[in-house]
C-alpha cells in the first residue's frame, strides 16, 4: 500500500490515511489519480461535489509495460487504453453525469507481467 502524504511523519501519515489518499500495488507502481473541477484540484480518497462535469487524469509509472488501464465508475468498467507503455496518462471527462447523484471511480492498471495498481476511489457528487 502506498501513501499521498504531505510529509513523511507518522502525523502526516496518519493524516492522510484517514483522508484515504492511498493505492495499493503489487510492485513498485507509482498512481497519481486526480479530479479538476471549478478551478480546484483533488485526489484519490476525496469527496467532491462539483457543477462542471468532472475530468480525472490519471498517471502510472510502471515496472513493466501496461497492457490495460481501466476506469471503474459505480462498477462499470471504461477502458481508457492498452497501452504497452511503462508511463501512461490518460484524461477523461465523464460526460454522463446525474444531478444529485453521487458517482464513485477508481482506476485500476495492469502490467503485461501481472502486476497490479489501484487508487483508492473519489465520490464525485454533479449539482449543477
Amino acid at each position: 500500500g502506498m501513501v499521498y502524504a504531505e510529509g513523511n511523519t507518522r502525523d502526516d501519515m496518519l493524516a492522510a490515511m484517514k483522508k484515504r489518499h492511498t493505492y495499493a500495488a503489487t510492485d513498485n507502481i507509482i498512481a497519481d489519480f486526480r479530479c479538476t473541477t471549478g478551478g480546484k484540484t483533488y485526489i484519490m480518497g476525496d469527496d467532491v461535489t462539483t457543477s462542471e462535469n468532472p475530468t480525472l487524469t490519471i498517471k502510472l509509472v510502471g515496472t513493466a509495460p501496461f497492457a490495460k488501464v481501466t476506469l471503474v465508475k459505480d462498477d462499470v468498467e471504461h477502458v481508457l487504453g492498452e497501452p504497452n507503455k511503462a508511463e501512461v496518462e490518460f484524461t477523461y471527462t465523464d460526460k454522463e453525469v446525474k444531478a444529485g447523484k453521487e458517482s464513485y471511480y477508481y482506476v485500476r492498471g495492469e502490467q503485461a507481467d501481472g502486476e497490479l495498481v489501484w487508487a483508492s476511489p473519489m465520490w464525485i457528487t454533479y449539482k449543477p
